[in-house]
């Protein structure tokens, strides 16, 4: 226990330095990794209006697309460079220019603004940027934890994510989600190709599914892929990933990631994509997110999303975490040294001042918001698995009304333990 009460602080103590030079010393890293690579975004630093800077995709610009004066500005933005285009629901499109630069992509927002129409530089989301640690509740035997009530299959959950590893594991955890093609976490492909060590998030997606199956077991869960493996998803990628999960069949969305923008505004096709579910369901699909690992009460998206359930974290005493986003917020649970499920590989020295080496089978400490919003999507399972007739609507009330009021923390509960 003293080594776990270890990598806990530790993880503490990185979740907190986000913001310092060793925070920009790692995404310097990170943008160089993925340098020349035209199937990533490139990520550019963005100043906002108030606070921590926020991240966008290099040469990327989102667009209105469904009017006549957009459709017309869309034929001038081709033939300025911004040829690479992806129509997007909900009225707008993604355009992509090879070798633009921040002040090109504003140039052409302004633009659109004259012209009357509306453009966003497309933002990125993040994950937990800390090195995570061996240990976990072993050994459990899967069947152990929680036996369904007879007959309880559950809703769905999706976990918008990194995806999961095509290898299942012996011990039967999360074999039963399916692996598809475009939702497979592939694990070592950065920078230029595999190198024998894990990718900065790799293996989150696997972790954020196991906290959902700790909490209730046999969980019927879908995982989507919509960052890449050190753990960066755009606007766009996100928002596709959440419209293929309701169209599957989701009711509960778990979004483990966070992004800020420039000036505190949504980001537009996240903020489409959460309001067509929204309008499509009647409000039935219930979405969750990680607040944020900011420290502060700024924005974070999808978090803060009108209709989002926004979940923050809590130390394993149930007290605020310090390095925990608050404010507009729903829920928030233990989010320090939270233990789940892991993948196979060795963590790369580049990242972790300590790298582990993960074998089969494998559990890991983490820390994050990351690890707070899954434990709320399980627990809204268990309660329409235990409450027949429940609907994960009724089920978020009925858990709000479980927890502790704590101010801009929400309501405050203990779902799994954390190490303390």
């Amino acid at each position: 226990m003293p080594e776990l009460r270890r990598i806990v602080a530790r993880q503490v103590s990185e979740l907190n330095s986000i913001g310092s030079p060793r925070g920009a010393e790692l995404l310097g890293i990170l943008r160089g990794r993925r340098s020349g690579r035209r199937d990533l975004p490139q990520i550019e630093v963005r100043q906002r209006e108030r606070g921590r800077e926020s991240l966008v995709a290099r040469g990327e610009l989102v667009m209105r697309s469904d009017t006549v004066e957009a459709r017309a500005l869309l034929d001038v933005m081709k033939s300025r460079g911004f040829d690479d285009v992806a129509e997007r629901r909900g009225g707008l499109c993604r355009l992509r220019h090879g070798t633009a630069l921040l002040p090109t992509v504003e140039r052409a927002i302004e633009e659109c603004s004259r012209k009357g129409t509306q453009g966003w530089t497309n933002y990125v989301a993040t994950m937990a940027a800390v090195g995570k640690g061996i240990g976990g509740p072993e050994p459990i035997e899967y069947s152990e934890t929680y036996t369904a009530p007879s007959g309880a299959a559950g809703p769905r959950v999706a976990v918008i994510d990194t995806g999961i590893p095509m290898a299942q594991r012996s011990d039967g955890w999360l074999n039963d989600v399916p692996r598809a093609g475009s939702d497979i976490d592939q694990l070592d492909v950065l920078p230029a190709g595999p190198d024998g060590f894990l990718d900065f998030q790799a293996g989150h997606g696997t972790f954020v599914s196991g906290i959902v199956q700790r909490v209730v077991p046999g969980a019927d869960v879908r995982v989507y892929k919509a960052a890449d493996s050190d753990g960066f998803a755009s606007d766009d990628m996100i928002a596709d990933a959440l419209l293929r999960a309701y169209e599957d069949g989701a009711q509960v969305i778990n979004l483990s990631l966070g992004m800020r923008t420039a000036d505190d505004e949504p980001p537009p096709a996240l903020a489409a994509a959460a309001e067509y579910i929204a309008q499509d369901s009647g409000g039935a699909v219930v979405m969750i997110a990680a607040a944020g690992n900011f420290g502060d009460d700024a924005p974070c998206w999808p978090a803060a999303l009108p209709g989002v359930e926004a979940v923050a974290g809590l130390k394993a005493d149930l007290s605020p975490a310090q390095w925990s986003s608050h404010g507009d917020v729903q829920f928030s649970t233990v989010a320090e040294g939270v233990r789940s499920t892991f993948v196979t590989g060795q963590e790369s020295p580049v990242f972790d001042r300590e790298p582990e080496e993960f074998g089969n089978d494998a559990w890991a400490l983490w820390s994050g918001t990351s690890f707070a919003a899954p434990q709320v999507a399980g627990a809204l399972v268990r309660i329409c698995r235990e409450i027949p007739g429940t609907t994960p609507r009724q089920a978020v009330a009925l858990l709000a009304s479980r927890g502790q009021p704590i101010p801009g923390f929400g309501s405050a509960m203990q779902i799994l333990e954390g190490v303390r």
